[in-house]
């Protein structure tokens, strides 16, 4: 027996993956309900991809077909289900054991979260009172019990869902009313925790399993119990209600990207979203301008164009038209060899895959990568920051545009060698000279800051040097580059994430119990002159946060970027709330998950601020869900409640010489507040890595009554700058470069259509 317990600790690991999905919702009937429900919701017809697209789509479906499941962990479950049975069939005693237990694990992982729970509980009565087992019995009933607290959120948060659901602290009503699940996993973790106390994991999943039927903090015992304060903000502040499902953007898939932007040019943001899954559709959710959206997939010759963690948009051919990039392949190690998409949007409603012809075709395992003028030619070019691993090596991809739809690859000539295990990578200008510089997180070593050096005659980045110690934290993650102090000095931030030591639901509950602060995200201070300073402390950035997606927005309209973090991992111990924190005027941040509602434990990825409804303060989407097959939660959309408490511009800039989309352009607002003057910066499609921000310039100026001077430097290497004295708030307008005017986009806002229920995407 002690030989079979070795071996079923390698087949089941520690941290347990359990799916979110039902039993009734396989992938394959998921996947058939949503090509139905698109065809039904939508007026459009079905328009078949064109040669181009069908090419590509033939090309990744080859390269799916190459990836052996085998290699790929607990990704590809439902793949092995059936060699598994095979593998049953004839085996002995003994090996019908650890094979059934395979078996669960993977019936778990791809949402068959009652069948893999019958199979547990037989194994477990099959093997209780043998002592040699009782390790394993242990890890046995560790995924029991997460398996229970599954299946009581697929009946509770998905098959009855409402917009309270799985957010934490959990109100009355979106406490469980089908109470089996959390009451065995409840009784199981107390089992649990009678044999090693010390099992972190257990202990929070405890609290929240008690919160779900309202038995929370009193029925958890004090040892184990989260300070009901913790789970109070200090700050009161507006609470965000997410209405996704209401207005039919809820699609129920796995962890994936997004784009808020305008795709059609009728002014009003539309989204694009994302599932990493190998069958799941890419979808197009057009702004009707009446307060919702249409899903018009099937229209946009996108349909059987599946796929991709993270979305990036631009516009690299200067048309007009915002077009934007599939990233493939993140985490499957050797397996990862997918081509990226890149996705023309042709300028009547139709987007064509021209990876090929643009010359970005590669087969590089990555989730990451920013578009930017790095030679500041008036064309946009593309930085993807590859995953290497000790199995295989991949460069990085500095593709510059060559004017004429096509790309080329100057990695090595412009100077951006380093490999590693790369999860982030943000573009921003620290040193204010107008050349774009790259900061890339490094999963397993430390981060790399690229200072660009480029001139007219030749691109070239040098990478700063170590002694300005901003290489850290460790196993970092998502990224971005924003002026948080209004200083018109760029900062850094990256955030941390879990380890073989830390999971996310450890990790939170030591630093609630026992402050503990490791693993937390850093912020690099720049104070000019090359030099930063590590912040996050001294600015209230002490918690560790498992960051997935991220972006950064001005939720209040006061003129500091705020910004939200995506959490989790696949560890589905891992129900750690996603995090809100406040800009508190550039001197700190204040954490408003609890109170503002955007304390949700189901997985968090791909994150866009957007103001989708031109009312004047910015909404957020956000793409839900996890790495198992099973893991579907639906995404989120918040309204903003706050309203127009403070004042506002939206700035829609045109490059003539400067790109069209005019990514990188730096805007400064001088405004007068409370009888002092001050500067707010924002920066054009600089947003964070793992997201999609409106290409919109959304400012918050806050109690100004106008803006004393609007400037605008633009990204080019011909340095023009644009500036207008005495600019009226709160409205929208349209400013092109070299022009001495600027004239006023009259879209008038709209109040969100909810009227169409809950209206998941199953």
């Amino acid at each position: 027996m002690k030989k079979i317990f070795i071996r079923l600790c390698f087949a089941l690991p520690f941290a347990v993956l359990v799916s979110c999905g039902g039993d009734n919702s396989p992938k394959q009937k998921r996947h058939k309900h949503e090509v139905e429900k698109t065809k039904s919701n939508t007026k459009e017809s079905i328009k078949t991809p064109d040669f181009k697209t069908k090419k590509m789509i033939k090309r990744l479906a080859q390269a799916v077909s190459n990836i052996d499941p085998d290699k790929v962990s607990d990704y590809l479950s439902s793949n092995k289900v059936k060699g598994i049975d095979e593998k049953i069939k004839g085996s002995s005693e003994i090996e019908k054991i650890e094979l059934l237990s395979q078996k669960a694990s993977a019936l778990l992982n791809v949402g068959q979260t009652a069948e893999s729970i019958k199979i547990f509980e037989s194994l477990i009565m099959q093997l209780s009172g043998n002592a040699s087992a009782n390790q394993f019995l242990y890890l046995m009933k560790r995924q029991l019990a997460i398996g229970y607290m599954r299946l009581g959120e697929q009946q509770n948060c998905i098959a009855n869902h409402n917009e309270d659901s799985c957010i934490i602290p959990i109100s009355s009503k979106a406490q469980h009313k089908l109470r089996e699940g959390s009451e065995k996993t409840i009784k199981l973790l107390e089992e649990l925790l009678a044999i090693n106390p010390e099992d972190k994991d257990a202990q929070y999943v405890l609290n929240i399993a008690h919160m779900t039927l309202g038995s929370y903090p009193d029925g958890v015992p004090v040892k184990y119990r989260i300070p009901e304060h913790k789970f109070q903000s200090k700050v009161d502040f507006p609470k965000f209600k997410d209405i996704a499902s209401a207005l039919g953007v809820g699609v129920n898939e796995l962890s994936g990207g997004t784009c808020i932007d305008d795709f059609n040019n009728d002014g009003h943001l539309d989204i694009i979203t994302s599932s990493w899954g190998f069958e799941d559709q890419v979808r197009y959710f057009e702004n009707d301008k009446k307060g919702g959206f249409v899903d018009k997939t099937s229209s946009t010759g996108l349909v059987g164009v599946y796929g991709g963690l993270n979305l990036r948009h631009t516009d690299y051919n200067n048309d007009g038209f915002i077009d934007f990039i599939i990233l493939r392949g993140a985490w499957l190690d050797t397996q990862g060899a997918l081509p990226n998409s890149m996705i023309k949007n042709n300028g009547d409603g139709t987007f064509t895959d021209v990876t090929i012809e643009t010359g970005l075709y590669t087969l590089k395992p990555t989730q990451t990568a920013v578009w930017a003028d790095f030679n500041l030619d008036g064309w946009v070019d593309l930085f993807v920051a590859n995953e290497s691993t000790p199995n295989g090596i991949n460069e990085c991809d500095l593709f510059i545009n060559q004017k004429n739809g096509v790309f080329k690859n100057e990695t090595r000539e412009a100077g951006l060698m380093d490999v590693g295990y790369f999860k982030g990578v943000a573009v921003g200008d620290v040193n204010n000279d107008r050349w774009p510089d790259l900061y890339v997180s490094n999963f397993f070593g430390k981060n790399i800051l690229y200072i660009n050096e480029g001139n007219d005659q030749k691109l070239g980045f040098k990478k700063a040097p170590e002694s300005l110690d901003i290489g850290s934290p460790q196993n970092s993650f998502s990224t971005w580059i924003f002026d948080y102090n209004n200083d018109g000095l760029e900062d850094i931030f990256v955030s941390g994430y879990s380890n073989s030591e830390y999971s996310p639901a450890a990790l939170m509950m030591d630093y609630n119990i026992k402050n503990y602060s490791g693993n937390s995200p850093h912020l690099y201070r720049n104070l000019g002159n090359n030099k930063f300073k590590e912040v996050s402390s001294s600015v209230g950035l002490n918690e560790p946060v498992t960051t997935m997606g991220c972006n950064i927005g001005d939720l209040n309209n006061d003129g500091y970027l705020d910004f939200y973090l995506a959490t989790g991992n696949p560890n589905y111990y891992s129900i750690v709330p996603n995090k809100m924190y406040l800009n508190n005027k550039g001197e700190s941040f204040d954490d408003i998950t609890y109170t503002s509602g955007f304390g949700h434990i189901q997985k968090g990825h791909a994150v866009g601020f957007g103001d989708l409804d031109m009312d004047g303060d910015q909404d957020i989407y956000t793409v839900m869900g996890g790495a198992l097959e099973g893991d579907i939660y639906s995404n989120l959309l918040y309204e903003n409640p706050i309203g127009n408490e403070n004042n506002w511009i939206h700035i829609k800039l045109v490059g003539v010489e400067s790109n069209r989309a005019a990514i990188g352009a730096k805007i400064k607002l001088t405004i007068s507040e409370n009888g002092k003057k001050r500067n707010i910066y924002h920066s054009v499609g600089y947003d964070a890595s793992f997201g999609g921000n409106s290409l919109l310039a959304e400012i918050g100026v806050g109690s100004a009554e106008k803006i004393d001077k609007l400037e605008v430097l633009w990204p080019t290497n011909k340095m023009n700058n644009s500036v207008f004295q005495n600019v009226n708030i709160n409205q929208k307008i349209r400013l092109v470069e070299n022009q001495k005017e600027y004239s006023k986009l009259e879209l008038p806002k709209t109040t969100f259509a909810k009227s169409n229920g809950h209206g998941h995407h199953y």
